[in-house]
């Protein structure tokens, strides 16, 4: 067999789908908005389904969503939120294929349905203070972005993901200033944490015939010998790899809140992108048979290696309103534009040589999410709310839904209630579903040498469940 590798540098060798999937390292399944985003952030304005959320001033929530709220706080303010996501999405095979270059598509062995629900839980903290008449302080912290999934190591999409996690904690130190009685504007900044996990199966006879098939070798019954007999999707033989990644990103966000006249709040807010460049390093357990194949031509392909790839968070603009209704009535309503655009493709390099950048194509779109919420004052102590919102997913159509985040337009209905227990302290529950309509993919993913060709359908909803605690110190 020839030992000779440069012919196989200059291409793009099939180096199982895992390789492409590292790039999605901030991908996860179900979020629940637009893209990857998660917009929990706060108990009270679930309720609403985070209708008027940049408005209403009603905790220490408002030094996320406007940090210009924080002024309408009074005295010193501490909240503290949990929120359990629990997602159902069961997969519906329709025809996924393994593609091999040059060699033609085959069958992936494996079952014709998969789950990939997750629980998550969300944490919040809040605390808000004044500094003086006009200058007041918040910090928040949260988890914008993130969601996990986890499949079966032998569905029939195994070489595009088995297991994958997103966390992004989010620290947001902020200031308000009281500019008159009508106008209040803030500013912050944003020091975020990213963390991903990802794992995928890695098909090692897909991988066998790709290499031994290039013209530079040009053996490729070698792969099917008998004792070796490396035949592509049959999982068995797979192999497994795993990415570890981690980052740390700068951004900064900007507030007003209007008070035109009495019972009416605009608030207007704008958060920044966040880049990341995301070091990680990636594991690899290789079928033994191939490594012998992949070493006796000295092909250092699947062998343990430190990647990076880069990745830019969307900016946000939101736009509120709170509209007061007599003694017991607030209307509120919400519109907020998220910046997907920008997410046009991802790119992994590698620091072994032998291992070619990995690109996937996103071509993600702007997206709106749009929300109308109510709150009703059932006494001084109790407060009632509700809300509908309709959240647009990112992601063009079937072509480029991945089985890491088969998203789909949401549909939002929430509901839930405030207690005031005395004069400090206060607790507010929440419960939100999420209708999705079943969702199509058609995911061709073969921008390197191979890959799986995903085809099928989800069928996904979303329950979350929230409360806070809220203390104020005088």
């Amino acid at each position: 067999m020839s030992q000779s590798m440069s012919g196989l540098r200059r291409q793009h060798l099939f180096v199982p789908t895992l390789v492409a999937s590292v790039i999605t390292l901030t991908l996860s399944t179900q979020a629940t908005g637009g893209g990857f985003a998660l917009v929990e952030h706060g108990a009270s304005g679930l309720g609403n389904a985070y209708a008027g959320a940049a408005a209403v001033s009603a905790d220490g929530s408002t030094a996320w969503f406007n940090a210009a709220g924080i002024t309408e706080l009074g005295e010193r303010k501490v909240s503290v939120a949990a929120h359990l996501i629990s997602s159902s999405t069961e997969f519906t095979n329709r025809g996924t294929t393994l593609e091999v270059a040059n060699l033609g598509g085959g069958d992936i062995s494996g079952p014709d349905t998969a789950s990939a629900g997750t629980n998550t839980a969300l944490p919040n903290f809040y605390y808000t203070a004044p500094i003086n008449d006009e200058w007041f302080y918040g910090l928040s912290i949260g988890v914008p972005f993130g969601s996990s999934s986890e499949y079966d190591r032998d569905w029939v999409g195994r070489y595009t993901t088995v297991d994958s996690s997103i966390n992004v904690i989010d620290f947001n130190p902020s200031f308000a200033w009281r500019m008159s009685d009508t106008v209040r504007i803030g500013f912050g900044v944003s020091v975020q944490l990213l963390s991903a996990t990802l794992g995928s199966a890695v098909d090692s006879g897909a991988a066998c015939l790709a290499v031994y098939s290039n013209p530079a070798i040009n053996d490729p019954e070698a792969c099917l010998e008998p004792g070796v007999e490396l035949v592509p999707g049959f999982q068995p033989n797979d192999g497994y790899g795993e990415i570890d990644g981690d980052s740390t990103g700068f951004g900064f966000n900007l507030g007003a809140l209007f008070l035109p006249r009495e019972g009416t709040k605009v608030g207007l807010a704008f958060r920044s992108g966040v880049d990341h460049e995301l070091d990680g390093t990636g594991e690899f357990d290789t079928n033994e048979n191939l490594r012998v194949l992949l070493d006796e031509v000295g092909s250092n392909l699947l062998t343990n290696s430190d990647a990076t790839a880069e990745v830019t968070l969307p900016p946000t603009i939101q736009l509120s309103a709170a509209q007061q209704i007599g003694d017991k009535w607030q209307v509120l309503g919400d519109i907020t534009w998220t910046g997907w655009s920008s997410f046009d493709e991802l790119r992994v390099v590698y620091e072994n040589e032998d291992q070619p950048d990995t690109v996937s194509i996103q071509d993600w779109e702007d997206v709106f999410r749009y929300s109308l919420g109510v709150n009703y004052d059932l006494s001084p102590a109790v407060r009632l709310r509700g809300g509908v919102a309709f959240d647009e997913e990112a992601i063009p159509g079937p072509e480029r839904r991945t089985a890491r985040i088969p998203g789909n337009d949401r549909t939002w209905v929430s509901f839930g209630l405030g207690y005031q227990v005395g004069k400090s302290l206060s607790f507010d529950v929440g419960y939100a579903h999420l209708f999705l309509e079943e969702t199509a993919i058609d995911n061709q993913n073969l921008e390197s040498a191979g890959g799986s060709v995903v085809r099928g359908s989800y069928d996904s909803s979303v329950d979350i469940f929230s409360a806070q605690l809220n203390w104020e110190f005088y």
